[in-house]
């Protein structure tokens, strides 16, 4: 057999061809592909995909899942914050515990830009709300001269107003001018930059009154003031009006008319009688009672007209001085001016008592110190003593010609008198308790604008508080209520009861709470704090010593500073969401069935209002400042940030108004913004979740703060 790897020799004819001798197989020579540190890429992506699964593992792991709600929806919004950057799955965010600032935007918005904290438990909650910017309003009078702009209440501007900003809400528009009818008109102003505008039409309010008189040029008065000389035509105002013609040589003419605006009166000519002639009649001291031939005709001083030509006789008496008689001849055309001095009938006060230095004043006027003697005229004498820091002392004493009178006065200081008067706890006689506190100082309500949940009504400004007042320790009940309204139900919240007598009484409105403190103060002989106006319960003007509401004021310094705080507290047990536990009665768990939104991780036991007291109280021996019901505020509620260069002192708000304020948390709270103590609301109406509590000044001394 031949080898298959040699060819076979050539045979005959084929020299030409050469032979070709293979050669041995070399395989050839390999590369491989190397990655990082002889590592292949292969294995590098595997490590880098396992790093990355891994990694995506721990952050799914360790994030949290929270709700931010924006109200209303922003056209754009950003998340900045933590570690980690943030992921969105549907509704919801993963984010890593940490604070975390949220910005967003929206037309006709402010811009949002806060700051929040993201806890370590799941399920957290996050509710903000955008504030609409300022609406434009603008107001037009026509030509009528001198139309100013009020808004609820309060003077704004001269007719026309061009786009003047005001934040959403309903306000009273009032339109008023010298003589004319008042223009008034409910606005809602929507906000978000919208302009607005009123054309106010003012009506006349006066009568065209023509009048003339024989002789003519008679001087004209309406209600005392001069208009002008007859004959005229006279624009006198609507209404009850006195008018008079007074013409030198003649008597007075006077007459009453009932005017109606917009309606022309022609009075028939006036003659006018001549008048006789005039005494005018003085004394000293003044204040006698003068008679005419034995016919009383009033106290001096005083002008008597008396037919000329003829003597009258006159007396003169007053109480303490001898009686005087004077007979007076009258003759036609003369100018009779007649003054007599009484002389007194003395007796004498001697004035004893301490502190020595304290001054005596007899009828208003100082007189001297305590231990002087006085002579006095002989009738009832109006006596004083006053010194500083004391109470004063008054009476009145009748001086006796006869026999020296001793007046003994011993002063009681201020604080010994508030001591005795006012102790630290009082209770009433229907057994409601308050607490005496007494605020010094300066103090800041409302919020900074970067707070969470901050509302835009709060803005910040700056009080004095000096009076001492009382405040109720807890929230008026059921049972107290119904001793003043027998008939009040609080009613029900779903299947819950809202009226157990223990529970703060509800579905009040503030009138209601004012009604209440004025019967409160009649059963405790206390003088009314608010009285009815048109149907309509408003503060008494000064502010007495009886029950009332409490303040913006004294609330926000019993709620946040009370207690030796030296700054605001934020929240009614603290500086940090979430409440501890039985920190008081929110919208906890329990209350899924009553509420849109609570708090995920806190209970309370109650599903709606708790008894009043159920929690601890304050620093100031105070209950539910912060949770259970809204509290009804005293102040008419006011969202202008005017006069914030101004600290106003013990202030009670706005002398007018249409809504009052509302404080405090209460069951259906489960939101930073509402559990927040600068939180605060407005309102008029009853509620199931809006109470009060009540308050007062300390009496001073003779029934004033």
């Amino acid at each position: 057999m031949s080898d298959l790897r040699t060819p076979p020799p050539p045979t005959s004819g084929d020299d030409h061809f050469e032979v070709i001798t293979p050669t041995e197989f070399q395989p050839a020579a390999t590369t491989t592909k190397r990655g990082i540190g002889g590592v292949s890429w292969w294995t590098v992506g595997s490590f880098a995909l396992l790093g990355l699964v891994a990694g995506c593992a721990l952050y799914l792991f360790t994030a949290r899942s929270v709700l931010i709600d924006i109200t209303p929806a922003p056209d754009s919004m950003e998340l900045d914050g933590a570690l980690l950057f943030p992921l969105k799955l549907g509704e919801r965010w993963l984010l890593h515990p940490g604070g975390y600032t949220v910005e967003a935007s929206l037309e006709g918005y402010h811009p949002l830009k806060t700051d929040f904290a993201v806890l370590s438990e799941d399920g957290q909650q996050f509710a903000f709300t955008m504030d609409k910017l300022p609406g434009l309003l603008s107001v037009t009078a026509g030509d009528v001269p001198g139309a100013h702009v009020w808004i609820d209440g309060q003077p704004l501007s001269p007719a026309p107003l061009s786009q003047h900003e005001l934040e959403p809400g309903t306000y009273q528009l009032t339109v008023r001018a010298p003589r004319y009818r008042d223009f008034e008109q409910s606005i809602d102003i929507e906000g978000k930059q919208i302009e607005q505008s009123v054309a106010a039409v003012l009506e006349p309010a006066w009568a065209d009154v023509q009048l003339a008189s024989t002789p003519a040029g008679a001087t004209l008065y309406v209600d005392g003031d001069p208009v002008g000389e007859t004959p005229l035509t006279a624009q006198i105002l609507e209404g009850d009006r006195d008018l008079s013609l007074q013409l030198e040589g003649y008597k007075d003419w006077t007459t009453g008319l009932t005017l109606t605006a917009g309606a022309e009166l022609s009075l028939p000519t006036v003659e006018l009688t001549p008048a006789d002639t005039l005494v005018t009649v003085a004394s000293t001291p003044s204040g006698a009672s003068v008679t005419v031939e034995g016919e009383y005709r009033g106290q001096t001083p005083l002008r008597l007209a008396l037919a000329p030509g003829r003597s009258y006789r006159m007396g003169f008496t007053r109480a303490g001085y001898q009686s005087r008689q004077r007979s007076v001849d009258v003759a036609e055309g003369d100018d009779t001016r007649l003054n007599i001095r009484l002389q007194p009938i003395l007796g004498v006060v001697q004035m004893a008592g301490e502190p020595e230095d304290a001054e005596v004043y007899v009828d208003g006027v100082f007189q001297g110190r305590l231990n002087d003697r006085f002579e006095l005229a002989a009738h009832p004498q109006r006596i004083e003593v006053r010194r500083e820091g004391y109470q004063p002392y008054s009476t009145t004493v009748t001086p006796s010609p006869n026999q020296e009178q001793l007046l003994n006065v011993e002063l009681t200081s201020f604080a010994d008198a508030a001591a005795e008067a006012n102790p630290d706890t009082l209770v009433t006689s229907t057994g409601y308790e308050l607490k005496l506190i007494r605020p010094s100082g300066v103090y800041r309500l409302g919020s900074p604008r970067r707070e969470q949940g901050r509302r835009s009504n709060e803005f910040i400004r700056q009080v004095q508080l000096e009076k001492p007042f009382y405040l109720g320790t807890r929230e008026v009940t059921n049972l107290q209520f119904k001793a003043f309204s027998a008939s009040h139900d609080s009613g029900i919240a779903s299947t819950n009861s809202l009226s157990l007598k223990d529970q703060p009484v509800v579905r009040i409105s503030w009138d209601q709470a004012a009604r209440f403190c004025n019967w409160l103060s009649a059963k405790e002989g206390l003088p009314a704090a608010y009285q009815e106006r048109n149907g309509v319960m408003v503060p008494v003007t000064p502010m007495t010593i009886g029950y009332r509401l409490p303040s913006e004021a004294e609330w926000a310094y019993a709620a946040r500073y009370g207690g030796g705080s030296q700054s605001a507290r934020k929240y009614p047990w603290g500086e940090q969401m979430p409440p501890p536990g039985a920190a008081g009665n929110f919208a906890g768990t329990e209350s899924s069935g009553e509420v849109e939104r609570g708090l995920s991780n806190y209970a309370d036991e109650y599903p709606v209002s708790a008894p009043v007291g159920t929690y601890g109280s304050s620093a100031l021996g105070l209950y539910d400042l912060g949770g259970n019901v809204h509290e009804w505020i005293h102040d008419y509620y006011l969202i202008s940030s005017s006069g914030l260069g101004k600290t106003p002192l013990d202030p009670l708000g706005a002398a007018e108004g249409s809504n009052h304020v509302i404080r405090g948390s209460s069951w259906r709270s489960g939101s930073i913004t509402e559990l927040r103590l600068a939180w605060r609301d407005q309102g008029s109406g009853g509620k199931d979740d809006i109470g009060f509590r009540v308050a007062r000044y300390i009496d001073q001394g003779g029934g004033t703060p």
